[in-house]
Order: C-alpha cells, then structure tokens, then sequence
C-alpha cells in the first residue's frame, strides 16, 4: 500500500510494526558478546585487579573433610566433584590417583578407585551411572558400586581422553588432544586408538572438561579448541566461542605446530605469548574460568543471565577473613567448591575479625589437621 494512500490510522499501525521489528532486530544485534553464527563470545582478558569476595560471593561455608577421623590420610586433592549431594573427592598419594567419597557433612564413606591391587589404573573422570559410578581410566571405563565394590568393566578400548559422560546408552569422550576428534563414543565398532601427544610436558598445558548443565544437557570444553560445545542428538553443536584479547588462544597457537616434531613443538610454545585456560566450570547462571595471559594469572566469572563479566587476578576473603584458593568445581547451586589443606588453613592469618567462622574452624583444624571444602555462593 502506497503511504500516500494510507489513512491516519493505517499509518499508525505501520509505524508501530516497523518499531517492533526494528526493535527485535536491536535486541538480537546490539550487544558486542555476539559473534559468527550467533554464538555468545568470552573474551578472555587480562586483569590485575584484586577483588574482595564479596562483590561476587553471597555467602560461604566450609565442610571439613574428616580423613584423621578414619584413620587415613588424603594427600594431595586434585579434583573434586558433588554427585547425590555428596562429595567425590579426586586425591593423589604416593605417585597414585584415587577417588574417595565423603557425605554432605565431610564424613569418609569409602575409598572408590585405585590401589595397587584394584582393576581401575590411572583414573581420570567420576560420574553417576546406574546405582553407583562409572570411572574413566587409562584402562577403560569401569562401574563401581556405592559401596567402592568393582563391578564390572564397563568398556575396555584404549581411548584418548580425561574426561567423560553418560549419553544414553553410550559414553562419550572428550579429547583434549585433537581439534578434529573433540569427543569420541564408546563401546564403539572402531578399537583404533585416536591419534594423541606423547611428550608429557606437552599433555600438561592442555585441559579439557564435560560439565553436566542438567539431564541430558552437557557442555563440552577444550584448550585446543576456542568453542564451547553441547551434546545435541549425539552431534557437538556449538554454544560459546573463546577470544582472545591482544594475544593468541592456545588453540590458535596449536594449529602452528601441527607440522612440528615435539621437541620443536614445545620450544615454539614455551616462546610465544599466548592465554592457556586452566579450569572450564559452568552451571545453569555462572561460567567461573582460571587461565592465563601470557605469565599472568586471571579469573573470569560470567553471569549468564545478564552476560555480565567479572575479571580479577586475585580475590580476597573478606566475608569472614579466610582463604581464598583454586577453584575445583562449580555446582548446579552455583556453589564454587574450593579445596584447602589443613597447612594452608592453620597458617593463614585472619583479616576480618568481626566474623568468627573462619576464626572458629582454624582452631578446630589445628587440633584435626584435616583439609577443607570451601562453598562460596555466587551472588
């Protein structure tokens, strides 16, 4: 219809649908985090800044870990995980991994994997499955009871990979080694092993992690790959995409020496400047990341629901005066899950007087020796 034909009314309802629709088109365009394909962009800066905790720390609470109680020792925690609401707790001793189960209230249950004499050698991942657990390991995928009672050898293929999830009825794989072969499903017809790096130095700067959103909703991450991917109809679908800022991703520096034989390989990523994620955690609001730019340590936290982002190289208990360290695992609560040794503990020096939390657990840790589960609650 011609505007010169339209009557009062008629070009009212015009200019009303044209606002709409630009107005949709705004919503969809304006902000800078979206890029190619309409994926949400994390840009992985540099930071200095030394933030208190409690600009982005509702509340905390600790769970200690009561090891000296059973009679055993944890040695050095790795990593840790809540599954049932209780804590899978990934320890090292004497050159050997294990997992250990602990209940909400930090009571050891039963120790789950490794040993010398267990069937389960080097493992690598926990997650939930049927009334007990299945375990990655350099051996295979294996189910253990509850009770820490091997099961059975769930898949024993020669896979590449640390990481793992439950997707029906198979297991997939994520591979921290290759860009082209991020995951990988098992059991599977193919037994060929994916092709991985041998030079441990080499193995030790990469990182990867499957983080369970909810059922059936898993995310997928990995340094050699600058994309955030779900698991969709058994196909990686992208979500995020990584960008650096002023300097390459490790992704992007990896793609350099593909071509190269190991040794040169390592020099060229000793030499060059470039950001290396260290720690990938998401739930259902928060995306929480440690990595590097260049020899600088930085934290990254990004609220989902609003894409607002928080960069810090250091943060400060001052909620109740107490320790602030690594980040091990970010929960459906948006609970940040912090392991702290009983060293660590005893001999910090408390800055907030005022509240007594931390004052109290440092007298009782000095008498247990035990380590701690730091909870911060994300505001």
């Amino acid at each position: 219809m011609a505007p010169e034909l339209c009557s009062g009314q008629e070009m009212k309802k015009l200019s009303q649908i044209v606002l709409l629709i630009t107005t949709v088109i705004l919503a969809a365009c304006t902000s800078s985090e979206i890029v190619n394909e309409g994926l949400r962009s994390i840009v992985l800066k540099e930071s200095k800044d030394i933030l208190p905790i409690s600009s982005f720390v509702e509340k905390v609470d600790y769970v200690e870990l009561k090891v000296m109680e059973a009679g055993i020792e944890v040695g050095e925690i790795e990593d840790v995980k809540e599954i049932g609401g209780e804590f899978l707790i990934k320890r090292r001793m004497t050159g050997n991994s294990s997992f250990m189960r602990f209940s909400k209230n930090g009571d050891f249950i039963v120790e789950l994997s490794g040993g010398i004499s267990s069937k389960i050698k080097e493992p690598y991942d926990i997650i939930g499955f049927g009334k007990g657990y299945a375990i990655l390991a350099s051996n295979g995928i294996h189910e253990v009871g509850k009770d820490g009672k091997y099961i059975q050898l769930l898949d024993r293929s020669i896979m590449q990979g640390t990481s793992f999830f439950a997707s029906g009825q198979k297991f997939v794989v994520v591979n921290e080694t290759d860009t082209e072969h991020v995951v990988s499903s098992y059991p599977s017809k193919n037994l060929s092993r994916i092709a991985g790096v041998s030079n441990e130095r080499l193995r030790r700067m990469l990182y990867s992690n499957a983080v369970a959103l909810g059922k059936d909703q898993e995310h997928v991450y990995t340094t050699v790959n600058d994309t955030i991917f779900t698991w969709h109809n058994s196909k990686l679908v992208p979500v995020y995409a990584l960008q650096g800022d002023g300097l390459p991703t490790l992704a992007q520096a990896w793609k350099n020496i593909a071509a190269l034989e190991e040794g040169k390989a390592l020099r060229y990523m000793h030499d060059i400047e470039h950001i290396e994620v260290k720690n990938y955690q998401e739930s259902r609001n928060y995306i929480y990341l440690d990595y590097w730019v260049g020899s600088a340590a930085t934290t990254a936290i990004i609220n989902k629901t609003n894409w607002e982002s928080r960069y810090f190289s250091h943060g400060v208990n001052d909620i109740d005066g107490g320790v602030w360290d690594k980040v091990a695992y970010l929960t459906e609560k948006d609970e940040l899950l912090i392991p702290i040794s009983a060293y660590k503990i005893s001999g910090h020096t408390i800055s907030n007087k005022k509240v007594k939390g931390f004052d109290q657990l440092q007298k009782k840790i000095v008498d247990s020796g035990n380590p701690v589960l730091l909870r911060c609650k994300l505001r």
